[in-house]
């Protein structure tokens, strides 16, 4: 009989560390997918920001000179851009969710035809589809965030 409790004693408290692990492991992950996801918001904002900067810019050189200057390669880098492409592909490498990272794509694709638009025509299709790709970005983190608390 001692034998018998023994051995139940010991099942029982490696089922209990394994729970543990498990546990420790889900939390790691969660808390690794949440700081994921919240950097991957802001670098989708640091884009836009710098897209909608860019398209300022043009925007007053449409207005003082009447002529779209369409950005060529020697156009220096719209402030912001390279900085903010580069973290949103680092932060969209680090999250799992395929729906937000398909949408982080999206942004980014829609924010590069709108700075390297070659006509104001171009940058306002590109530009109008922004927000509300951006807003459905946004909704998609605030789905996937709860699940990771």
């Amino acid at each position: 009989m001692t034998i018998y409790k023994e051995r139940l004693t010991g099942s029982r408290e490696a089922a209990a560390r394994d729970r543990q692990f498990e546990r420790d492991q889900q939390a790691a992950r969660d808390a690794f997918q949440r700081e994921s996801v919240l950097a991957l918001q802001a670098a989708v904002a640091d884009l836009i920001k710098a897209a909608y900067g860019e398209m300022d810019r043009l925007l007053v050189e449409l207005q003082e000179t009447g002529n779209w200057t369409a950005r060529v390669w020697e156009t220096p880098t719209a402030v912001g851009w390279s900085e903010a492409v580069l973290s949103l592909e680092t932060a969209r490498a680090r999250v799992f969710d395929d729906g937000i990272r398909a949408l982080a794509t999206e942004l980014r694709t829609l924010a590069g035809e709108s700075v390297w638009a070659k006509d104001v025509e171009a940058c306002k299709r590109a530009s109008r589809q922004l927000e509300p790709l951006q807003i459905q970005f946004h909704e998609a983190v605030a789905r996937v965030l709860p699940t990771l608390y």
